[in-house]
């Protein structure tokens, strides 16, 4: 499981479920307005003490259950060929071996469409850090016939640009039906990470439409 160049476990099983619906708000026009709610499952190493009189050995390492729940409000309107959004998403830990504190995160980000790619960017002003996240987004599809696989890359700072990340992923969408897609992944992220060594991950996920 890694979130913004964090390692933050193994094993990530996650659900998500999100609505959305436009309107004209405050005199704004119209304006794209959604919500979503995501649960995520993981197993992360953590470390206790030696007994109280050990000195000579190094703390013990352990692994358990940690368990994260996001849940987010959108606004987005069009600007001309630019696409503005602003929101707020609430991080929860909760079970297991979680004992952090709530996150609150608002954001506002930018997206558009040159030469062919989806660009965008974010500025993520997040509680528990001294200073915000931001984030350069590149996409793209590329059919390859009766497919296509989608393309994806990231940079990603934060720590006032000290800490700087770079990913590229892949995604193959398969139409199972009308409204259930299963999309096989990769990704891989390297420079500052968390961790200071790069990451790859791989999963499958099931989208279901209605």
């Amino acid at each position: 499981y890694v979130f913004r160049g964090h390692n933050r476990g193994d094993d990530l099983f996650e659900a998500g479920l999100s609505a959305s619906g436009s309107g004209s708000l405050l005199g704004l026009g119209d304006v794209n307005v959604s919500a979503g709610l995501w649960l995520g499952t993981y197993t992360r190493e953590y470390t206790t003490s030696q007994p109280v009189g050990v000195t000579n050995l190094p703390a013990i390492v352990n692994t358990g259950g940690a368990n994260e729940m996001r849940i987010n409000l959108q606004a987005a309107r069009s600007l001309g060929i630019l696409d503005v959004a602003v929101g707020v998403t609430n991080y929860s830990f909760f079970g297991g071996i979680s004992n952090q504190a709530d996150i609150m995160e608002p954001y506002i980000s930018i997206a558009t469409e040159l030469a062919g790619f989806d660009v965008g960017a974010g500025l993520y002003d997040t509680e528990d850090a001294s200073d915000p996240y931001y984030e350069i987004t590149v996409g793209r599809s590329v059919d390859l016939g009766s497919l296509a696989i989608t393309l994806a890359g990231v940079i990603g700072t934060l720590n006032e640009f000290d800490d700087t990340f770079y990913g590229i992923s892949a995604r193959l969408p398969l139409a199972v039906s009308d409204n259930i897609t299963v999309s096989p992944h990769v990704s891989a992220i390297f420079g500052d990470t968390a961790s200071g060594d790069d990451e790859v991950t791989a999963g499958v996920n099931l989208a279901f439409g209605f």
